[in-house]
């Protein structure tokens, strides 16, 4: 785990999934907690080499990669969880991911393991958006809806955690479709973020962004790929296809192998986004045919 100083006690822990860590008065204020125990045990052994006590988490959306560690975390030291509403539901009921993926059934034994079911944490405090008191430190609690339906960041100074609102550039290159459960709150968020009153962007997967051009430019390459993805879409639709026939044809054009059930409902749920955007600006419409639901263009 790299940890990367971004101002005076506020610090990015960089590795596979990124964390924060807001130190004060010899306490510490943990943003996400990793995938699982093992992730949160390297946060803990940065805390303790800084001789702080952690005083509570914050989450900022029910992913399992970034909340997973949070029941060892509770489990060892009993701090408190503070999450958004929507998503700290999710997270004291972790079932609810992979149901979600699924599309409301019982999900198969392939959605049931840790990268799509972390362990059930408890959310102490549920909080909306805006200025929040946590122990010693002041926070701001910033909407960034999109990827997750309810996802937060959380800002310290002239610091904002971002979570998932923007991907790095190697993940647009290694994954191609990115993950999105509301492409038009994504699109949104991607546009809002460069100009939000911050230095520092520090995201949930790869380094720390700068105000001006390093924010702007990665937040353009997130939304020209999410934009390419709804295009994509809206081409195939010419003559009517099904859901899964719009998975596949993502898939090829974006150069994507699909090769585990998770991979395929990760992708299918941003292929259903694209579609509800499409819908929502009068360019698709769903309709059943011959006991098919299917997607055809609007004229």
């Amino acid at each position: 785990m790299r940890v990367v100083e971004l101002t005076s006690g506020v610090f990015h822990l960089q590795g596979g999934v990124n964390m924060g860590l807001v130190v004060q008065d010899g306490k510490g204020l943990l943003i996400d907690a990793g995938l699982d125990k093992d992730a949160a045990r390297r946060a803990l052994r940065v805390v303790e080499g800084m001789d702080v006590t952690l005083e509570a988490v914050f989450l900022t959306h029910a992913h399992a990669d970034h909340f997973g560690g949070a029941y060892l975390l509770q489990r060892r030291l009993g701090i408190p969880a503070y999450a958004p509403p929507l998503e700290a539901a999710m997270m004291e009921h972790p079932i609810m991911e992979p149901v979600f993926l699924y599309g409301g059934a019982a999900p198969i034994q392939a959605l049931r393991h840790k990268f799509t079911l972390a362990k059930p944490c408890q959310v102490d405090h549920v909080v909306g958006s805006g200025p929040l008191t946590i122990g010693p430190f002041q926070v701001d609690v910033v909407p960034l809806p999109g990827h997750a339906p309810n996802q937060v960041g959380v800002a310290v100074g002239d610091v904002l955690f971002c979570a998932d609102a923007v991907f790095p550039t190697e993940t647009l290159q290694k994954h191609k479709v990115i993950f999105c459960a509301d492409m038009d709150d994504a699109l949104e968020t991607l546009e809002r973020l460069p100009g939000m009153p911050y230095a520092h962007f520090a995201p949930g997967h790869g380094p720390t962004y700068e105000v001006g051009e390093e924010i702007a430019d990665i937040c353009r390459a997130n939304r020209e790929r999410l934009e390419a993805i709804r295009e994509e879409i809206y081409a195939a639709t010419e003559s009517p296809r099904e859901t899964g026939d719009l998975v596949q044809h993502v898939a090829d054009r974006f150069d994507l192998q699909l090769t585990t059930p998770t991979a395929y409902y990760l992708t299918r749920t941003t292929v259903l986004a694209a579609l509800t955007s499409l819908e929502g600006d009068g360019k698709v419409k769903a309709i059943v045919k011959d006991n098919r639901l299917m997607w055809e263009r609007q004229t």
